[in-house]
């Protein structure tokens, strides 16, 4: 049985706040922890929850008492967890009536019961509106994790209850070094610009053709915004593949190109490996229409935690960025 703890490194201001909630005896009964996607929210707050229910707690969890061994085993009773049945599916309001009716029951140990709800914007508004009550008046020693990377798609009635805890992710550096541990020799950089920036999702990718996915996906998203692809073509291409990631693509490509028409000497700070092609695409755009585009990705992503229809954003996605830019004669992205 692994009695280790890892904590990664860019979690360690979060961590230190939480144990500050310990020292002092005030564990909130209910954190929103939000933050990016793959950098770490659901590591941080399974050390948390097991950290809550051991027995005998240092700074971490002992990893060896029974409750460690439980948790370890995934079969804590008193770690309770609500996530979509399916990914990219909505949590509904049978999820948390079952989780209240859990919660209704007596506890099995004598330290906290802890709830884990992520991502917490994939609630519905029944959901939401079944969660509330247990929020404003929840049980004794009950501590509810809400994880977020899209808190605004949360309702104001849920944040207001919530403490908040923001994990913010690792400078390219730390990230980049911590790869570079687990896999010397990788092209960390380019695998870290593929899972924008998250140290986690990049280390998921070890080994996988994302790379070249993503540099494909640019060339066709840049063709679109150049007026050599059309825009409904290039989403039923895209139509069997992880939305999500696209749209996360696609964000990070549209930061870099205003972060270029604001500063032309700058490089991208995102994806820098295809400056190139981003210099070309900056030559044709204006900086007014970015920003209206980067408010529908923005939209675009927080509808995608819910129960939109992922093809028609696709489409919605590409045939506005079709019309940012229209030059007579346009260069190859190459």
């Amino acid at each position: 049985m692994p009695t280790e703890i890892e904590l990664y490194p860019w979690l360690a201001d979060a961590w230190h706040t939480l144990g500050a909630h310990l020292s002092a005896g005030r564990v909130p009964q209910a954190l929103l922890i939000q933050g990016a996607a793959g950098i770490g929210k659901t590591h941080l707050a399974g050390l948390f929850a097991q950290r809550l229910l051991c027995s005998a707690p240092g700074e971490f969890a002992c990893g060896r008492c029974p409750a460690c061994r439980l948790f370890l085993a995934g079969s804590h009773p008193d770690f309770l967890k609500v996530q979509p049945a399916e990914p990219g599916k909505g949590i509904g309001v049978d999820a948390i009536r079952h989780l209240i009716a859990d919660l209704a029951l007596k506890s099995q140990f004598e330290s906290y019961r802890v709830v884990v709800i992520a991502p917490a914007q994939a609630m519905n508004g029944s959901a939401a509106n079944a969660l509330l009550k247990t929020l404003e008046e929840p049980a004794e020693r009950t501590v509810m994790l809400l994880l977020s990377e899209a808190p605004a798609g949360l309702p104001a009635t849920i944040l207001s209850r919530c403490q908040r805890l923001p994990v913010a992710p690792p400078d390219t550096a730390t990230a980049c070094q911590w790869l570079e541990a687990r896999h010397p020799g990788c092209d960390v950089a380019t695998l870290l610009a593929a899972a924008q920036g998250s140290p986690l999702r990049a280390l998921a990718l070890v080994g996988s053709e994302v790379a070249e996915r993503r540099r494909t996906v640019f060339r066709q998203w840049g063709g679109v915004l150049l007026g050599q692809e059309e825009p409904v073509a290039v989403a039923e291409l895209w139509e069997k593949q992880a939305h999500e990631e696209f749209v996360e693509w696609i964000s990070t490509w549209t930061m870099d190109l205003i972060r270029l028409l604001s500063a032309p000497a700058a490089p991208p700070r995102y994806n820098p490996d295809l400056a190139k092609g981003m210099r070309t695409l900056a030559g044709r755009l204006n900086l007014r229409d970015l920003f209206e585009y980067w408010n529908l990705v923005l939209r675009s992503k927080r509808a995608l935690g819910g129960q939109a229809n992922r093809q028609l954003l696709l489409e919605e996605l590409l045939i506005h960025g079709s019309r940012l830019g229209r030059p007579a004669s346009p260069p190859r992205l190459g």
